[in-house]
């Protein structure tokens, strides 16, 4: 055993002293970023590009698998919940791709249509009206500006509200 031992042990006390440092050092600060949550509001109350998250509980039903980050934003009210497909937005419609929104309405409703009355911001000035006949469910909404737009949505029983940008 001779030499070789002592060696050894030297090199054990070096790497216990090495773990030890490291244990009472403070932490550093976190690499990974926040989990992403839906519709990151700007100053102006609107989502730009809106990170992918977990849809609620309620909204999971027919996505594969359930627990899928998805971008999404909640009406004011929590009633319906809007899946944002080929974001960035775009006003006029991108020619490759469509503003596609999947509607979720968070409790059962009558058959009727989903009426979204859209306004550029705060302001009825620029006010369109676009309608759904199926009700909630996949839809095209496209808006004839740029900007950040509130949507105000009706179905049979339940009115909410949601911003989403365009640019």
């Amino acid at each position: 055993m001779g030499g070789g031992g002592r060696r050894g042990g030297a090199w054990l006390l070096g790497a216990l002293a090495a773990v030890a440092a490291a244990c009472s050092a403070p932490a550093p600060p976190p690499t990974t970023p926040a989990v992403p949550g839906p519709a990151a509001p700007s100053a102006a109350g609107c989502a730009a590009d809106v990170a992918p998250a977990q849809l609620p509980g309620w909204a999971r039903s027919g996505f594969s698998p359930p627990d899928q980050p998805v971008p999404f934003v909640v009406g004011e009210r929590g009633t319906i919940l809007g899946v944002l497909f080929g974001q960035p937005f775009t006003a006029p419609p991108a020619p490759d791709r469509g503003n596609k929104i999947l509607w979720v309405t968070r409790d059962p409703h009558p058959a009727g249509p989903l009426t979204i009355s859209a306004e550029l911001g705060d302001t009825t000035a620029t006010a369109v009206t676009r309608e759904i006949p199926d009700g909630p469910g996949p839809s095209l909404v496209d808006l004839p500006a740029p900007g950040c737009w509130h949507l105000t949505l009706a179905w049979p029983g339940h009115t909410d509200r949601v911003p989403v940008a365009y640019r």
